[in-house]
């Protein structure tokens, strides 16, 4: 996937996660205002390939219809928040989240106290999580994409 392509699809994750989107006009105009050259068809495309869902004729992310069966509070605020994650060399993720959710995802990662996790830094919609090493990368990548996915998870 291009780059331009995967920020696209970011952008459009942020705008599903921050309001409420019923038509691919209403996704492709949202585009536009943010400065992005976008066709109805294309839109179509990214939807189809995000797997976005209307709930109550709104576009979602899949995992928001499955995120009230996560317990923990914590890692609920992940589900609800995570847009994508991505490594970094052998023990480091790049998270995003929409804009002003960062320190809020930081927190609640520091709070799980996950043994995988040495520390976070948080921005406005960029978290970067430190691991052991890259056996831990590859756990707590599959344990953010489960939750990303809306899956409840079991303590290891």
């Amino acid at each position: 996937m291009s780059h331009e392509r995967r920020q696209r699809h970011l952008k459009i994750l942020e705008l599903v996660a921050t309001r409420p989107l019923r038509t691919q006009d209403e996704v492709a105009d949202a585009l536009s205002k943010e400065g992005w050259a976008v066709t109805q068809s294309s839109v179509s495309r990214d939807i189809a390939a995000l797997g976005l869902i209307k709930i109550d004729g709104i576009y979602q992310r899949p995992a928001a219809a499955h995120i009230h069966e996560i317990v923990d509070p914590n890692q609920r605020r992940l589900a609800e928040s995570l847009l994508s994650v991505e490594t970094a060399g052998d023990a480091l993720l790049v998270l995003h989240t929409p804009p002003g959710e960062a320190q809020r995802v930081g927190s609640a990662i520091d709070l799980l106290t996950w043994p995988e996790v040495v520390g976070t830094i948080g921005g406005d919609d960029t978290i970067f999580v430190a691991t052991r090493n890259r056996a831990a990368q590859t756990q707590l990548m599959r344990q953010l994409h489960e939750l990303m996915a809306g899956m409840s998870m079991m303590e290891a």
